[in-house]
């Protein structure tokens, strides 16, 4: 179904998205925050609600994943329009998030029976054919871009606030990150199990 609670929640947050972007190309911390918060605990609400009331779906299985490739993706380029991280850091993470993007495509339009067509490519509801399953260092990885990039979004409020430099923090957090960026696209394509048939 595409109109799960689940489901709701996930569009609600790739509304959202473009709006935190521009907040912080224009300097409005508190407004970028509060909506990447929003985001954050609403990608946790819809997974929960999804597992404890059995509300998982085939849509879901896919615009989840897809709703936090868009949230890191528009979040790190601003951020690196900004000079807030560095583009090597913005550039692994965009680069594994293309290649995860370019393999669902890939398993999509191979799972389709012929004739493939746009339609059938697009009509996910009536033409189920594969289900994407996060292994848990992917799951990790996830959580620590968004504590990455949230940091990122908040460090000038609390270096101000504090009056402390965190420059050196990002710095490591951010290497951190790009290792388990690496780790975690390498698994995606050696496991098996990341992509699934619906037979």
């Amino acid at each position: 179904s595409l109109w799960t609670i689940p489901n709701i929640l996930t569009y609600t947050r790739i509304i959202t998205t473009p709006f935190i972007g521009y907040f912080i190309v224009q300097g409005e911390t508190s407004l970028a925050l509060s909506l990447f918060v929003y985001s954050s605990i609403t990608d946790f609400v819809d997974g929960y609600i999804a597992r404890r009331f059995n509300m998982k779906s085939v849509v879901g299985s896919i615009i989840d994943p897809l709703a936090d490739k868009f949230l890191m993706t528009v979040c790190t380029l601003s951020l690196a329009y900004v000079s807030s991280i560095p583009a090597l850091v913005a550039s692994v993470i965009i680069g594994r998030d293309v290649m995860l993007s370019f393999m669902s495509f890939y398993y999509r339009y191979k799972s389709l029976e012929p004739p493939r067509t746009l339609d059938k490519f697009i009509s996910i509801r009536s033409n189920p054919t594969i289900t994407v399953h996060p292994n848990l260092l992917g799951k990790i990885n996830t959580g620590l871009q968004m504590v990455y990039i949230g940091g990122l979004v908040f460090k000038p409020a609390i270096e101000s606030f504090l009056g402390i430099d965190l420059e050196t923090a990002a710095l490591g957090m951010g290497t951190l990150v790009s290792a388990t960026t690496l780790l975690s696209g390498i698994t995606y394509v050696l496991n098996r199990n990341s992509f699934k048939y619906i037979k």
